[in-house]
């Protein structure tokens, strides 16, 4: 394999190692330090993460409003343009 193939294969890899970092899953499991129900946000481990239309509630929880400071949860969230967005919340034992 020639130099310039080498260097083309190292940048596709490259490529979807980011891709697969960007848009990939992933979980957190703390305690709610603080919510803005008006934003349909909240803070875990000095995370913010923003509930969407979409969002999953789980284990007790039917809808944002029902989390309260203090509770302890585990969220599943996609990380997108800057922002923590939650795929699913549940609470935790």
């Amino acid at each position: 394999m020639g130099k310039g193939m080498r260097i083309s294969v190292f940048c596709a890899v490259l490529v979807l190692v980011f891709a697969t970092l960007v848009y990939a899953d992933n979980e957190v499991e703390g305690r709610v330090e603080s919510i803005n129900y008006q934003e349909r946000s909240l803070v875990v481990q000095g995370i913010r993460f923003h509930a969407t239309e979409s969002t999953d509630y789980d284990d007790g929880l039917k809808r944002f409003e029902d989390l309260k400071v203090g509770h302890k949860v585990e969220i599943d969230f996609v990380y997108r343009q800057g922002k923590h967005y939650i795929k699913e919340i549940e609470l935790d034992d």
